[in-house]
């Protein structure tokens, strides 16, 4: 014992020792053990070389729902949350670490859902290997708006304004002091899966993505386990919330239950496309910029798509295709320009 600094110290070393024995050998943590080793991992007693070991670890294991929400449980206890004043508030994130082989979707169509009465509070963080590509905050700030606000500046524009955006760094203190860790280790962790699922905002309804189809029921019941009345998991876009323009899978959780099933451009009558190209902040941002105004059909569709699908799950509207023609509506008219252009001024 004398070895160690604390008892916590010792009880993170038995934890370790438990789920660093490979995919087969390691034993799975209850929640509350893996709330006290994320917990113990922020604190400053941790050495760089325990974070490792655990990440890596935990790669090869796999997180377990109940681990997740441990995770989660150590992440917002070391984050400074909000509590917007709103009905209706729905949780999206996009790419959370960056993103170069497609553009970001869910920016513009936080936007359009946002023009659409729908309040929505977008988080992200900055960018991390192994993608190392154009985030939402960059985007944002090459459109002129603010994306680094303190936590209660944005819990104030979500009021206001109807949008509001998270970043990491200003909000989730003990994930971000981890940071200069997972910048070197350059593959994907459990943290970058717990990112996805954070709720920061306490909002009613989320939409979440995942990787594989294998984790969308994981990640739902995560979600719908820890608050969110109505959860939306889809194999999304690089793992993200958004959806491509071809069918994927998809699975919604609510009243402690989770339903499979597919969704598609074509059973609303769009075309299929491929991802749209993501070559800097620059044109990602004058390409957003566009849709918003309607100058880009190829993306309206894209965008229109994925607000019809948004819009449908916080019950703004019945079926999907009214949404799309919702948000069809909303572009042509110009209030979804209006609504960047109020963003910009503020």
């Amino acid at each position: 014992m004398s070895r160690y600094h604390s008892e916590q110290a010792e009880s993170f070393r038995q934890i370790l020792i438990a789920v660093a024995k490979g995919k087969h050998g390691a034993k799975d943590m209850t929640r509350e053990q893996a709330k006290e080793a994320l917990t113990f991992l922020f604190s400053r007693e941790a050495r760089p070389e325990q974070v490792g070991a655990f990440l890596t670890a935990m790669r090869f294991k796999g997180a377990k729902w109940e681990e997740m929400a441990g995770f989660l449980e150590a992440m917002e206890a070391h984050a400074t949350l909000i509590r917007p004043r709103v009905s209706g508030l729905l949780n999206v994130n996009g790419p959370y670490d960056g993103r170069k082989k497609a553009l970001n979707l869910s920016l513009p169509t936080a936007i359009v859902m946002a023009a659409a009465g729908v309040p929505v509070i977008m988080h992200s963080g900055s960018d991390l290997p192994p993608k190392d590509g154009v985030t939402t905050g960059s985007i944002l700030e090459q459109l002129g708006v603010s994306a680094y606000k303190e936590p209660e500046a944005v819990e104030k524009d979500i009021e206001q304004k109807g949008f509001g955006h998270l970043a990491s760094v200003k909000y989730l203190h003990g994930v971000e002091s981890l940071k200069p860790i997972r910048q070197v280790l350059f593959y994907r962790s459990f943290l970058h899966a717990s990112e996805v699922m954070l709720n920061p905002a306490g909002a009613e309804f989320s939409m979440v993505g995942a990787a594989h189809d294998t984790f969308l029921e994981r990640f739902a019941k995560t979600q719908g386990e820890r608050g969110v009345r109505r959860v939306l998991a889809v194999q999304g876009l690089d793992g993200t919330d958004e959806l491509p323009m071809h069918e994927v899978a998809a699975l919604r959780y609510e009243n402690g239950r989770g339903e499979s099933y597919t969704l598609s451009p074509t059973h609303f009558g769009l075309n299929e496309l491929a991802h749209i190209p993501c070559p800097d902040v620059a044109e990602s941002a004058k390409r957003i910029e566009g849709v918003l105004a309607g100058e880009d059909q190829a993306l309206v569709n894209a965008v229109i798509y994925n607000a019809g699908v948004r819009l449908q799950l916080v019950e703004k509207c019945d079926k999907i295709a009214d949404g799309i023609e919702m948000a069809r509506e909303l572009i042509k008219s110009g209030r979804a320009k209006e609504k960047l252009e109020e963003l910009r001024r503020g």
